[in-house]
């Protein structure tokens, strides 16, 4: 009764926190583009969070459109890359993008006394950016070196080829940021056309910071060279299809073995299903207490680390988990995470390991809201996947209506293991022990570069 007690008293104080976080977003239209401010005078500082309708899907070849925003700050007719770099720092001002399929952002923070200059310059790198050749020469030497250099850092490399091989014959298994053979493709012209393209696509701006941050709206209209012509056009993909191998990825000087397991879903897979599959995620390895770090790394001593995560765009989901062991054992954590997986699927969840998870999930719901620039985030994040900001505010009653019979449900359905693609990046003697599981399909890393 104690326990029902101070989880109701928890529910109803995180409901009036996120309630008021939400009463405070305002939603303005400037000239067509969708505006999203969240007032915070804590600091005389703004952040602008530009959101394109515009991904990756839509390069000539993968690489494009990282590579237009990567360079966006290498040029222009009357600045080199030096002068515009020497520009922001002046001004301590930030700015970073962010790549996916499905749509970019780009974000740019600085005092709120010196919005109407990095504003301006901003907008006069999105109409003026010339790419010099010089500098693309350096970016595509970079970029290649980078990827080469991946066969020494094992996790990022089983990541990309997990991706590449999860996503297999679907618009999204090339990578956003290229590859060896596309970098040689890029040129100044190309980018520029590219970044015509964004500036033509529809466009959502969130704000975070003082009321003044607001006076960017007359910079925005007057100076940047936007408007909403392009939009998103859905996409729609074929069910994941039984897997029968697992692919491992022999690489030179491997002492342990990197393990991913998981596959994409489909958009009617996730429908109305995000906080269930948000919880199913926490429950398996979203911390220490997690199921799969209990059993891999606790109880056994297989692994320091195991992590699960879902990921659900506009189209699309995926959904899965990383770990490592050493080779010897990577056969063993394989079959031990099947059987996690299976007596989940099948109801053998412990009562206390579930109420746990929730208290946990719930608990850690309010830090969402604690910083402006992170809540801002979560806002893009819904309005991307096309859900009401009424979601945000009901998930703690959400996940603590959840039951041990709808996690079975859920872990069912999304981690079906005969759905789910297997990587393993690590020595070749794997070949032997990983095929007692399923048949091994043995791949050359240098394929995925």
């Amino acid at each position: 009764m104690k326990i029902i007690f101070s989880l109701s008293i928890l529910l109803i104080s995180i409901q009036l926190r996120a309630n008021s976080f939400l009463d405070s977003v305002k939603r303005e239209n400037w000239n067509g583009m969708e505006v999203v401010w969240l007032e915070d005078n804590k600091f005389p500082t703004f952040t602008a969070m530009f959101y394109f309708e515009d991904g990756a899907i839509n390069d000539p070849f993968p690489g494009v459109m990282q590579a237009t925003l990567d360079q966006l700050t290498s040029g222009t007719q009357k600045e080199s890359q030096k002068e515009i770099a020497d520009f922001f720092d002046f001004y301590g001002a930030k700015i970073r993008s962010s790549v996916t399929h499905e749509y970019n952002l780009f974000t740019v923070g600085a005092l709120t006394k010196d919005l109407s200059p990095v504003m301006g310059k901003v907008c006069e790198l999105f109409k003026e950016a010339q790419y010099p050749d010089k500098e693309m020469k350096s970016y595509v030497s970079r970029s290649k070196s980078q990827l080469k250099n991946l066969v020494t850092t094992h996790a990022s490399l089983a990541d990309r080829v997990f991706r590449k091989v999860s996503l297999e014959n679907t618009p999204f298994e090339s990578p956003a940021e290229g590859n060896l053979k596309s970098f040689d493709k890029l040129t100044s012209t190309l980018l520029k056309e590219r970044l015509g393209q964004l500036n033509q696509s529809k466009k959502r701006l969130y704000i975070t910071g003082p009321s003044e941050a607001l006076e960017m709206k007359k910079i925005i209209l007057k100076q940047c060279p936007w408007s909403s012509e392009r939009g998103h056009s859905s996409l729609e993909i074929k069910k994941p299809s039984s897997q029968s191998a697992i692919y491992l990825v022999p690489v030179p000087g491997a002492n342990q073995a990197q393990i991913r397991i998981g596959r994409y879903m489909t958009k009617s897979e996730t429908k109305d299903k995000n906080d269930q599959l948000a919880f199913m995620s926490g429950f398996l390895g979203g911390g220490f207490t997690s199921k799969l770090v209990q059993e891999l790394r606790v109880k056994r001593g297989l692994t320091y680390s195991a992590g699960a995560y879902v990921s659900i765009q506009k189209d699309y989901g995926r959904t899965g988990l990383m770990t490592f062991s050493k080779n010897e054992t990577a056969a063993e954590v394989i079959s031990l995470i099947r059987d996690i997986f299976q007596d989940i699927a099948s109801g053998k969840i412990s009562e206390k390991e579930f109420k746990h998870q929730q208290g946990h999930q719930i608990g850690g719901f309010a830090f969402g809201f604690e910083e402006g620039q992170a809540f801002l985030t979560q806002l893009m994040v819904y309005d991307h996947q096309g859900r009401k900001l009424q979601e945000l505010v009901e998930f703690p009653q959400t996940i603590s209506q959840l039951t041990p019979q709808s996690l079975s449900q859920i872990t069912l359905e999304a981690l079906s293991w005969d759905k789910l693609t297997i990587v393993v990046v690590g020595d070749k003697s794997l070949e032997k022990s990983l095929s007692r599981i399923r048949p091994v399909r043995v791949l050359n890393f240098e394929d995925f570069l």
